[in-house]
């Protein structure tokens, strides 16, 4: 039996005992519904997937376009929530999809999942599934274990701000060659920016490009950023 027939049987098992509903309207006996997944995109403007500015703000050497689904509130934190936390695995390629859909396709040999950091607890990355849903939309392949972390950075679960951007630039790195390839990072949210900085020098330091990221959802931008941002638009005045 295959990995994905036997994640399947295990699937079927814990929604057995623990049957499904959609996160939004509550309907049973499915992870969701078409519509309600369907009304958590609410895309916002691309922005710096370094910092968080404005995309084309000029804030950052190398700037890389992020595409966020939406703010990370409301139903799309929900929905995000129940995949995450909630083991409701099933919602994970449907969302990658809409990923897909929501935004226009970009020249790019791969994409690239954020990975589960080593001291995670989860059976699965929501972030791959993620990629793989995407991928079905865009045709280009989801490259699981392209990046790792090294064993000795701590997981940004529960982080905010400061802590956050105390990880090192090398904290993860390429587990094989990325020459001259461009790639699409994809990951469930973005908040400091500081992952996904770490994620592009990881590339780059592999000899790949990020051509631009993908996320489900953005944090409600910290004071802190949008203080940086004013000081961009007026320098920019």
């Amino acid at each position: 039996m295959d990995n994905s027939a036997v994640r399947g049987s295990i699937d079927a098992l814990f929604h057995f005992v623990w049957p499904q509903r959609c996160p939004v309207c509550g309907r049973m006996g499915v992870s969701h519904c078409d519509s309600c997944l369907r009304s958590a995109a609410s895309p916002l403007p691309p922005f710096c997937a370094k910092c968080g500015a404005p995309f084309g703000a000029g804030c950052c050497s190398g700037s890389v376009p992020c595409c966020a689904l939406s703010l990370h509130e409301g139903i799309s934190r929900d929905i995000l929530l129940e995949l995450k936390y909630k083991n409701v695995r099933a919602l994970g390629i449907p969302m990658g999809r809409l990923l897909g859909e929501t935004f226009d396709s970009v020249r790019a040999d791969m994409l690239i999942p954020i990975p589960l950091h080593i001291s995670g607890r989860r059976e699965y990355n929501q972030s791959l599934l993620l990629a793989e849903g995407v991928s079905s939309v865009w045709g280009i392949p989801a490259e699981d274990g392209a990046l790792i972390w090294r064993k000795n950075v701590g997981s940004q679960a529960g982080k905010t701000g400061h802590s956050r951007n105390m990880m090192p630039p090398d904290a993860m790195e390429a587990s094989k060659s990325l020459d001259g390839l461009s790639v699409v990072l994809v990951d469930d949210v973005y908040t400091t920016g500081n992952t996904m900085r770490t994620a592009i020098s990881a590339v780059e330091r592999a000899g790949g490009t990020v051509s631009s990221v993908l996320v489900w959802s953005r944090r409600v931008p910290s004071q802190e950023n949008e203080a940086s941002w004013k000081g961009i638009d007026a320098d920019r005045a």
